[in-house]
């Protein structure tokens, strides 16, 4: 019995120590395993603590592009035989974007034209009887075109404000250069309205019908009516003379697209644009209003080997009469043509080019266009009041050229433009009218890149 009794407590002595054992490693373990976790999740704080520090850097968050342009042109026309033939750095377009989020992103594009800053002369034979005209510019100008933010507030739906550019007109969209084949901006749309175009304000943009249709809609500052002129119509009533733009009065656009084909890039659409430009005058001296209404329809195609666009304009000025009386008594020093201005503007244009390089190579991802394009415009194509329909400012013009994508980004382009004008040339020794139509020829060449 008592060597029962001994065995009996040598067994439960046993278990009673394997069970401290057990429960000594067990705790071991826990320990362990908490000392893991907290090393772990200290790590993962210290990396988002790192994160959040160097998130302005991460480049993960921008994106860049941009494109730029650079001409030869020769000139042969017969209102200015003394002009001299040109190399132009027309533009050089950046694009810098940054993402904050899923919903919120900032977008802005810088421009250099024509090389630089500073101050210039500019001979301008044609409106102001050879007067030079004194420009902030050396050959060109460096300035922020578009700065905004872009929220995303549904799922096809996105909200811009700051500094936007306005979608009137098909230049504004086409206006990379691979966009379009001329050598330099669409002639038409580039003598009548502001190119590029941007104006500080709100724009509400988006689509709808499973993305068929595309809308914009913006508030924006809007024209000045002392910059309008007989050459160009609107397009130097455009407040860029200023620190700051005048917002007595604020445009309004809206724009809408139908969107067709299998390429992304064919639509036709139409686009309206009201101002009222007298408010926005440097001086109180207009008491009158002077909306401007400009409407407009287009169409793009760019699919397989054939591209083209077209667009037609029409645009009203109220009392431009008044606006061309007033002009003329501004001061010589507000830089500005001070030249009647018309009170319609109508403007017509097509392009359309076919590449034939497929022809003789279908793998290259080069192409060759051969493009006409035909342009017509009259800035004075009614007047009313007193002021008289100068002829001069009805123009039309034929180009023809080739461009030569060598890359998809990197475009040779060489034409030639035949412009005919509404006014006759003179006989120098009679001067009498010969019954011929004056005429601007103009030879140009260029290279073109996009990244």
């Amino acid at each position: 019995m008592k060597y029962v009794f001994a065995s009996v407590s040598l067994m439960f002595a046993a278990s009673v120590s394997a069970q401290t054992t057990e429960e000594i490693e067990r705790q071991k373990l826990k320990e362990e395993i908490k000392k893991e976790l907290k090393a772990e999740l200290k790590a993962e704080v210290k990396k988002e603590i790192a994160m959040e520090n160097i998130s302005v850097f991460n480049w993960g968050k921008f994106d860049l592009n941009g494109y730029g342009v650079v001409n030869y042109y020769g000139y042969d026309y017969d209102t200015d035989k003394n002009l001299k033939n040109k190399v132009d750095a027309e533009r050089l377009n950046l694009y810098l974007g940054y993402k904050y989020n899923n919903w919120l992103r900032f977008q802005s594009e810088i421009e250099f034209e024509h090389g630089g800053t500073g101050a210039t002369l500019d001979l301008d034979t044609q409106e102001e009887f050879g007067e030079y005209e004194s420009e902030i510019e050396a050959g060109g100008e460096v300035k922020f075109e578009q700065a905004f933010l872009e929220f995303t507030i549904g799922k096809n739906t996105l909200l811009r404000t700051g500094k936007l550019k306005i979608y009137f007109g098909l230049a504004q969209s086409l206006d990379d250069p691979d966009d379009y084949f001329t050598t330099h901006r669409p002639e038409m749309e580039n003598e009548l309205l502001p190119l590029g175009w941007y104006e500080k304000g709100v724009e509400l943009t988006g689509t709808f019908l499973k993305n068929k249709f595309e809308y914009h809609v913006a508030i924006t500052t809007g024209l000045d009516a002392s910059g309008f002129s007989s050459r160009n119509w609107i397009k130097d009533g455009y407040q860029q003379r200023f620190e700051m733009a005048n917002a007595e009065s604020f445009a309004y656009m809206a724009r809408l697209d139908y969107k067709f084909g299998t390429s992304g890039r064919n639509y036709f659409g139409v686009a309206g644009y009201v101002n009222d430009a007298a408010a926005n005058r440097p001086k109180n001296d207009m008491k009158e209003s002077a909306y401007v209404k400009i409407g407009e329809a287009h169409i793009t195609y760019d699919q397989n080997y054939m591209r083209f666009n077209s667009i037609i304009l029409y645009g009203d000025i109220e009392n431009s009469d008044i606006v061309s009386r007033k002009n003329a008594s501004v001061a010589s020093s507000l830089g500005v043509k001070r030249t009647p201005v018309g009170k319609n503007a109508l403007g017509f244009s097509f392009e359309g080019g076919y590449d034939i390089l497929h022809f003789f190579n279908h793998t290259t991802k080069q192409r060759v266009y051969p493009f006409v394009r035909y342009d017509y415009y009259d800035t004075m194509q009614n007047v009313e009041g007193a002021v008289v329909d100068n002829p001069r400012w009805e123009r039309s013009a034929i180009t023809e050229g080739v461009n030569w994508f060598i890359l998809p980004g990197v475009i040779f382009k060489i034409q030639y433009s035949n412009r005919r004008l509404g006014s006759q040339n003179v006989n120098p020794t009679t001067l009498l009218y010969t019954g011929e139509k004056q005429k601007e020829n103009t030879f140009s060449t260029g290279i073109s890149y996009v990244f």
